[in-house]
C-alpha cells in the first residue's frame, strides 16, 4: 500500500533500525563498523498492461542482485515464500532460464548459509515458517515476518443499522462461506469492494473461496487439484465469477481485477465498502490513524486465511563475506529484533505461537497485540505453496507468473476453458499422460521389438561357432543388441509415473545403452582394423577374453560416472513447455551442462576413433562380414536425436497417434540396425540349412576361415543351379539318344 502506508513511519523505522543494529553490534569488532541502509523496492500493485507483476519483480532481481555498481549493490534481501525457492520442484520449468537467465535463481543468486548459522538459534521460529527457507536441510532464508489475510470493519456509530448489520455478519463469519457472506450483505444493501489488482491477494482470495467448499489437503483427497479442471469445475468457476461480478463496481469484473489495495482502503475509509480485505500487518496503519479502536479486524469467512512468510536472504554477489551477512541476518531476525520490527513497522513475528504460554517474548508480543494473537489461535491456516505442490505440478514460479492473470482474464472475458481449465490441466498433467490405446500399443510395440531382439541374441549365441557368425564377433554383437534394447526402453521415461528415482534409473540406463552400442562396436572395428593391418587374426590382444575385459572396464567407467552424478547431484524433470501449453517431462540433474559436456566429449572421441578405423579399413572390411558399421552408427544416432525431440516438440493435436508413429519409427530403425548387424546372417543360415559348419577345430592362424561366406553361398547356389541344368541337359541328351535308337530300330 505505497500511497497509504505512513511515510514518516517508514523513515523513522529506517533510522531506528540502524540505531538498533549499532547498539547490538557496538561490542562486536567484526560488525561494529557497519551501518544498515534500507531500500524499499517500488513494487507496483497492478500492471494495467496485463503483465505479471511477480514475473517483472523476479526478472528485476536477476538483473539487480549481480550488479556490482557501488550505488546499486544489495547485500541482504527480504523475499516472501512465493519468490524464494519457487523455481524448485520435481517438475521444473525451462521458462525460468529463459526469463530470469538463471536455471535456479535461489541457488545462483543467494548464499547457502548452513555453515554460518547454528540451527539451534532458529528453533524459536514456527517450524512451518522455518521450513519455508530450507531446502534439503540447507538454509537459504531466515524467517523475518509473518502475515495473513483479515477483514477490517468500522467499530463506530454503535447501535446504528450499519453497525448492527456488520455485527450480525461477524457473528456468523466462522460458519458462513464467501457466497453466504456476500448474499447477506446484498440483502442488507451493504457495499463491498474486493481488490484483485495485486496478484497474490487474488490468489489468496481464490484459495480462501475454494477452501470454503473443498478440503484442499492431500490427506483427504490426493487428487483434490483436479477440482480446478474436471467437469464440475465449470459450475465452480461460474459461481466464483458471479460473486466477483456482484461486488464489482457497476457489476463490471474488470473494475475488481484492476483495483489496488490502496483504492480499496480509500473506499473503506470513505464508507463505500463494509469491509477492507487486507493483511494483519495493516493493523499498524489503523493503530496509527485510529488509536481509539475505531477500526477492528476479523478473520475471513469460515476463519480460513491464506498466510505469507517472509525471509532474509544473502546476495551471493555482495562484496561482504557470507559469514558477515549471516551474522547480520541473525541479528535482524532474532527474538529481540522480531519485537523491534513489530513495534516499529507492524511486522508479525515468526515465533512458534503454540508456545506463547511459556515464552516470555511471545507473551510480551501478545500482551500488546491481543487481537492478532487471538485471530491466530482461531484461524485455519492456508499454505498456498503447499496446495499447489506435487510431483507432477509445474514449479510455483510458473503458477505465480501465469495463473493470477488467467483468473483476471476469466473474470473479465468469461472464457473458462481457455483461461482456467486448460491451463490448470497443463499445470498438473503432461501430454504423455493421456495416450490412451496408442500408449498401450506403443508399450506393446517396444517390448515386442525387445523380445524379437532377445530371440536374435539367442540365435546368435546358438550359431556362435559358425564361421559366418563367428567372423562378426557374436559376443560383442549381442552386447550391441542389448544396447539397442535399452535404447528402445528409455522412451518409457516420458510416460507416468514420475519420480526422482525414475529419473536416476533412466539416466543410468541411457549411459549403459549408449555405451553398449559404442564400445563393443569400437572393439569389433578395432579387431577388423588390426586384422587388416597385421594380415593375421590370432593375437593375444584380440582374443575375446581380453576384449571383453576392455569392454567391461570402458562401459563400467561411463556407467559409474553417471551413477556418481545422479547420486551426488539433485535430479529433477525439466518440463518442456509452459502451463499455457502442453508440457513434456525430461530428466535432468544439477550441473547438467558441465557433466553432460564431459560425457559428450568422451562419446565423441570414441565415435571419431570408430569412424577413423572404419574409414582406414575401407572396402576391405567387407570380407569380414559386410558389416555396415557406419550405417548402424548413424541410424542409432539419428534415432536418438530425432525421436526424443519429436516426442518433446510434437503439436498437441493428435499427439497420441503421433507418439505411436514415433515409437514405430524408433523400433523399425533399431530393427534395421540389428538386422544389418547380425539378423541377415541368421536369416541366411536358417534359409540354407544344407550349408554345413566350417570346421572350427582348425587352429590355423590364417584368417581365411573368418572371411564372409555370403559370396561362397552364392557361388554354391550358382554351381548347384548350373549342375542341375547340366544334369537336365544330360538327361535330355540320353532321352534323345534313346529315342533315336528306337526310331532306328523300327
Amino acid at each position: 500500500m505505497p500511497k497509504n502506508f505512513p511515510s514518516d513511519a517508514l523513515n523513522n523505522y529506517v533510522k531506528k533500525l540502524n540505531y538498533y543494529f549499532n547498539e547490538r553490534t557496538k561490542d562486536n569488532e567484526k560488525l561494529n563498523k557497519y551501518d544498515i541502509g534500507v531500500y524499499f523496492y517500488p513494487y507496483e500493485p497492478v500492471d494495467r498492461n496485463g503483465r505479471s507483476v511477480s514475473s517483472t519483480f523476479m526478472v528485476e532481481l536477476g538483473k539487480i542482485l549481480p550488479n556490482k555498481n557501488k550505488n546499486n549493490n544489495f547485500d541482504l534481501v527480504v523475499l516472501d515464500d512465493r519468490i524464494l525457492l519457487n523455481e524448485i520442484a520435481l517438475m521444473e520449468s525451462e521458462w525460468v532460464l529463459e526469463n530470469i537467465k538463471y536455471s535456479h535463481p535461489t541457488f545462483d543468486l543467494y548464499h547457502d548459509l548452513t555453515k554460518y548459522v547454528n540451527k539451534d538459534d532458529l528453533q524459536f521460529h514456527d517450524p512451518k515458517i522455518l521450513s519455508g527457507g530450507l531446502f534439503e536441510e540447507k538454509i537459504y532464508g531466515i524467517p523475518f515476518k509473518y502475515n495473513f489475510d483479515v477483514l477490517y470493519y468500522h467499530n463506530e456509530n454503535k447501535y446504528s443499522k450499519e453497525y448492527n448489520d456488520t455485527q450480525l455478519l461477524l457473528e456468523g463469519m466462522k460458519n458462513n462461506t464467501w457466497n453466504k457472506l456476500v448474499e447477506l450483505m446484498n440483502n442488507n444493501a451493504q457495499p463491498l469492494n474486493l481488490p484483485f489488482g495485486d496478484d497474490n491477494d487474488l490468489l489468496n482470495f481464490v484459495i480462501e473461496y475454494t477452501s470454503n467448499h473443498y478440503n484442499l489437503t492431500k490427506e483427504n483427497d490426493p487428487d483434490f487439484i483436479k477440482l480446478f479442471y474436471n467437469e464440475t469445475s465449470v459450475e465452480f468457476y461460474t459461481k466464483l465469477r458471479d460473486l466477483v461480478v456482484s461486488v464489482a463496481k457497476n457489476n463490471d469484473a474488470r473494475n475488481s481485477a484492476l483495483t489496488t489495495l490502496d483504492e480499496a482502503y480509500e473506499d473503506f475509509i470513505e464508507g463505500k465498502s463494509t469491509f477492507f480485505r487486507g493483511k494483519a500487518s495493516h493493523s499498524f496503519i489503523f493503530e496509527k490513524k485510529y488509536p481509539k479502536n475505531e477500526i477492528l479486524l476479523s478473520l475471513p469467512p469460515k476463519y480460513q486465511s491464506a498466510t505469507t512468510h517472509e525471509y532474509i536472504v544473502a546476495n551471493k554477489f555482495s562484496k561482504f563475506d557470507p559469514e558477515i551477512l549471516a551474522e547480520v541476518a541473525l541479528i535482524l531476525t532474532d527474538k529481540d529484533a522480531q519485537l523491534f520490527h513489530a513495534e516499529n513497522i507492524g511486522n508479525i513475528p515468526t515465533f512458534d505461537f503454540s508456545k506463547k504460554d511459556s515464552d516470555t517474548y511471545l507473551k510480551a508480543y501478545c500482551d500488546f497485540n491481543s487481537v492478532i494473537c487471538d485471530a491466530m489461535d482461531k484461524m485455519e491456516k492456508l499454505y498456498i505453496r503447499d496446495i499447489f505442490k506435487s510431483d507432477t505440478m509445474a514449479p510455483f514460479f510458473e503458477f505465480e507468473c501465469f495463473m493470477p492473470i488467467k483468473f483476471k482474464n476469466y473474470f473479465i472475458d468469461n472464457k473458462v476453458d481457455d483461461e482456467l481449465r486448460k491451463p490448470f490441466q497443463n499445470l498438473v498433467e503432461f501430454n504423455t499422460d493421456h495416450l490412451g490405446i496408442y500408449g498401450t500399443l506403443s508399450i506393446f510395440m517396444i517390448f515386442g521389438t525387445v523380445i524379437l531382439f532377445g530371440i536374435i541374441i539367442f540365435m546368435t549365441f546358438k550359431l556362435r561357432e559358425h564361421s559366418y557368425i563367428k567372423v562378426i564377433s557374436p559376443l560383442f554383437c549381442n552386447l550391441i543388441i542389448i544396447g539397442c534394447m535399452l535404447n528402445l526402453i528409455k522412451v518409457l521415461k516420458f510416460l507416468p509415473p514420475y519420480s526422482a528415482t525414475k529419473v536416476k534409473i533412466f539416466l543410468v540406463l541411457e549411459a549403459l545403452g549408449t555405451n553398449l552400442i559404442y564400445i563393443p562396436m569400437f572393439v569389433v572395428a578395432y579387431r577388423i582394423f588390426r586384422i587388416y593391418k597385421t594380415k593375421t587374426f590370432m593375437s593375444n590382444a584380440l582374443n575375446n577374453k581380453r576384449l571383453l575385459i576392455f569392454v567391461f572396464i570402458a562401459v563400467s567407467i561411463a556407467v559409474i560416472y553417471r551413477i556418481v552424478i545422479v547420486m551426488t547431484n539433485r535430479v529433477y524433470y525439466l518440463a518442456i513447455g509452459t502451463i499455457k501449453m502442453v508440457r513434456i517431462p525430461k530428466g535432468y540433474y544439477s550441473n547438467y551442462k558441465l557433466f553432460s559436456t564431459i560425457y559428450q566429449v568422451y562419446l565423441t572421441i570414441v565415435f571419431i576413433a570408430l569412424m577413423m578405423m572404419i574409414i582406414i579399413t575401407g572396402s576391405r572390411s567387407r570380407k569380414f562380414g559386410d558389416i555396415c558399421y557406419t550405417f548402424v552408427i548413424f541410424i542409432t544416432n539419428i534415432s536418438d536425436f530425432n525421436v526424443e525431440r519429436l516426442i518433446v516438440w510434437l503439436n498437441e493435436e493428435n499427439y497420441p497417434l503421433h507418439f505411436f508413429i514415433i515409437i514405430i519409427f524408433d523400433c523399425v530403425l533399431h530393427f534395421i540396425c540389428v538386422y544389418f548387424l547380425v539378423g541377415s546372417r541368421i536369416q541366411l543360415l536358417l534359409t540354407n540349412p544344407e550349408f554345413d559348419f566350417v570346421n572350427s577345430s582348425n587352429n590355423s592362424s590364417d584368417d581365411t576361415q573368418y572371411i564372409a561366406l555370403r559370396s561362397r553361398i552364392r557361388s554354391m547356389s550358382i554351381l548347384k543351379f548350373i549342375s542341375s541344368i547340366g544334369s537336365t541337359d544330360t538327361r535330355k541328351s540320353m532321352l534323345r539318344s534313346t529315342n533315336s535308337q528306337q526310331r532306328s530300330g523300327i
